[in-house]
């Protein structure tokens, strides 16, 4: 004879957002680094760059629904630095679910150019203290270095609708991006 007994509802404190968050981003960096680790002992990092890029490229519409409005031809004509910049201020207000608000400093955006600095990097910071806590053998650049690949990535969708990271350059505690309409 089975015993069912009536589930009772635990008397939790809710977890605040900020909480959730930081959580949420540990456990992100933490599979991340694995997995690029486990890709790269496998020799498969360029496979994984691949498919990640893909499923961005199905995901689209949910990550980049609001940048593929402003991405227009007519409108890339008319005013490629005010799309440009409209773009770029999109995919940062998404990117805050890795990085803090206060880490981002923008150029204005000249001749289809634009610059972002990522200045005292929560991400790499994270990346950093999950590679080194758990001994993965590598810095947390390296995963940067994953994302560079991703974004200039010829399928990436930023790349798909004309703006690609043309370059790349790494600091101490961040990173400056440099993206162009093509």
């Amino acid at each position: 004879m089975v015993h069912h007994e009536t589930p009772i509802q635990p008397d939790l404190e809710e977890m605040s957002l900020e909480e959730k968050w930081d959580r949420l981003h540990d456990f992100f960096t933490l599979d991340h680094a694995v997995s690029y680790k486990t890709h790269k002992q496998c020799g498969t990092v360029e496979q994984w760059v691949d498919n990640t890029v893909d499923a961005y490229f199905q995901m689209m519409g949910r990550f980049m629904g609001p940048i593929a409005g402003l991405m227009g031809k007519t409108a890339l004509r008319l005013s490629p630095n005010r799309v440009l910049t409209q773009a770029i201020y999109a995919v940062l207000y998404s990117d805050q679910m890795m990085h803090g608000s206060g880490e981002y400093q923008v150029s204005e955006a000249v001749i289809g150019e634009i610059t972002v600095r990522f200045v005292n990097c929560l991400r790499l910071k994270k990346q950093n203290e999950i590679a080194e806590k758990l001994s993965l053998g590598f810095e947390g650049r390296e995963i940067c270095e994953v994302e560079k690949l991703h974004l200039t990535h010829p399928r990436h969708p930023s790349a798909r609708m004309g703006i690609v990271a043309k370059e790349v350059t790494w600091e101490d505690g961040g990173c400056v991006w440099t993206f162009e309409i093509q």
